[in-house]
């Protein structure tokens, strides 16, 4: 979700429509009300940012009170920080209803340039409670003048904590400066022939949403040999690895480059001269990409992720194709320890 999407939220949602998306949506997924705490939580942060960012009870409160009045009902402030690598982390203001929790934060580098619009706290937010759970961030907004960058976080845990005892919330690590190419491949796809396959090294993950049990059962599945590289750089931290026919199925293997501190990745499209996109056909089990991770690449298990897209509609004469790749790449994570501590009363309704 942009800026200009939240912006656009808080003029269009209200209370009523609140309530019956939270009907409509069922148990499990983020009901309307919460989503509406999230519009408020980005025009209070994108308010706040306009300078150093420091927040106070009475100024989060006073504009939770003008934007939506009974929101300010559920978010808390607390207005704690840390400083880790001269980049100091705020918790702004929080809220835990039952097993969901919110939380509003700013991040701000107070001796370098290591925060831009494109940061990413890659995962590493967390209100550490000894349950399972799942959430989402999102990056409100950045301000280059003060080198602050203000985030919404939700959190949906297996179970409310019963205990009244204190809560800690870190950030890890984060991504930033990171790069979006388009990048024309067509004159890398080349003559291509019948490839030889094998079974997918460790499945991950495939657009049908497919786990890793169904892959296995699948059986049949195949991708181009990694034996058999190209090893054709496209761009910082992404290579060609294979292309090729089988089974009348195109396929483009690409090898995303030390993943998880980075996060690199892509998509690719296959269109004909004039533009047009061609469809994803008759693919085996649906699947138009799957991807799995390198063993171990210079004694770190895990560092790489290979993908291969298959493509069952294409011309005939494959010169007629254009084959193009988007792609997200970025520098390796900074890596930090930010962490403050609160009751978690002071976050409960």
């Amino acid at each position: 979700m942009t800026k200009e999407d939240i912006l656009q939220a808080i003029g269009e949602i209200d209370e009523n429509m609140a309530l019956q998306a939270e009907e409509k949506m069922g148990v499990g997924k983020m009901n309307g009300k919460k989503l509406a705490v999230l519009a408020v939580a980005a025009a209070l942060l994108l308010s706040c940012v306009t300078g150093a960012f420091a927040a106070t009870n009475e100024t989060v409160n006073d504009l939770l009170y003008r934007v939506w009045p009974w929101a300010a009902q559920a978010l808390k402030p607390v207005n704690l920080s840390c400083e880790d690598q001269g980049i100091r982390m705020e918790v702004v203001s929080a809220s835990l209803q039952g097993n969901e929790a919110f939380v509003t934060l700013a991040m701000q580098d107070l001796t370098g340039d290591r925060l831009d619009e494109t940061m990413d706290l890659f995962d590493s937010a967390d209100l550490q409670l000894p349950y399972d759970g799942s959430g989402t961030c999102t990056m409100l907004s950045y301000d280059p003048d003060t080198k602050t960058a203000a985030f919404a976080l939700y959190m949906k845990f297996a179970q409310a904590p019963a205990d009244t005892g204190k809560v800690t919330f870190t950030v890890s690590r984060f991504l930033s400066h990171k790069r979006e190419n388009t990048v024309d491949l067509t004159s890398l796809i080349g003559d291509i022939q019948e490839a030889e396959t094998v079974p997918v090294p460790r499945p991950v993950r495939g657009s049908a949403g497919k786990e890793e049990a169904e892959f296995n059962k699948a059986g049949s599945l195949k991708v181009l040999n990694p034996e058999n590289s190209l090893e054709i750089p496209v761009t910082e931290g992404v290579t060609l690895t294979g292309v090729g026919l089988s089974d009348g199925i195109l396929h483009v293997q690409m090898r995303y480059s030390d993943i998880f501190h980075t996060d690199n990745h892509g998509f690719l499209i296959l269109k004909d001269k004039d533009g047009n996109e061609y469809g994803n056909g008759e693919l085996p089990y649906g699947i138009s990409n799957i991807n799995w991770f390198d063993r171990e690449t210079n004694g770190v298990a895990f560092s790489d992720s290979w993908e291969e897209y298959f493509f069952a509609e294409y011309p005939e004469n494959l010169s007629d194709a254009v084959l193009i790749g988007e792609f997200c790449t970025a520098d390796p994570a900074t890596e930090g320890n930010w962490a403050v501590t609160f009751p978690l009363d002071d976050i409960r309704p």
